[in-house]
């Protein structure tokens, strides 16, 4: 199977100058997790959760936004155990921030036409959760590992009926 066949082609895009509250409103209402960042039609970089929690100085597991964006913004300063008047030009600031500035730049690729395998060996190599996906050098869609996931278990599915 190929990467073509299972990718998300219908992309949630960010632009380099866009902020970090831009991200997490996206992040919320949209449920995803991250996206690539393009400029003039070229991939520059990703912007995920972990690069959000990296930026605002959360070092707990990964976890998924709530229904409100400045959450995060409001459990870093309730870790820091900053006062109030810090923590609100702290969430001011941070809203501020450009994506082009705490992005992943330059992410790992793979071709459309590469095997679903090779994708999940990228995954497993770089620790990363999604992988764009690239027409010669044009984004085209974006692959996950929960694609890959779901496919192996639809493939692995249909081979349990056969034998049956």
């Amino acid at each position: 199977m190929k990467v073509k066949d299972i990718m998300t082609k219908n992309l949630i895009k960010f632009k380099p100058g866009q902020t970090l509250h831009d991200a997490l409103e996206a992040f919320t209402n949209k449920n995803i997790s991250g996206a690539p960042v393009v400029k003039d039609g070229k991939l520059l970089g990703l912007i995920t959760e972990l690069d959000v929690i990296k930026v605002i100085d959360i070092y707990t597991p990964k976890v998924h936004f709530t229904s409100m964006p400045h959450f995060f913004l409001v459990l870093a300063g309730l870790k820091s155990r900053k006062k109030a008047t810090e923590l609100k030009k702290k969430i001011v600031a941070a809203s501020k921030l450009k994506i082009e500035d705490f992005m992943t730049a330059e992410p790992v690729t793979i071709e459309e036409g590469a095997d679903i395998m090779e994708a999940a060996r990228i995954i497993d190599t770089y620790k990363v959760n999604r992988i764009p996906v690239m027409h010669g050098d044009k984004l085209c869609g974006i692959i996950t590992r929960n694609d890959i996931i779901k496919s192996v278990a639809k493939l692995e599915l249909s081979l349990v009926k056969k034998k049956k």
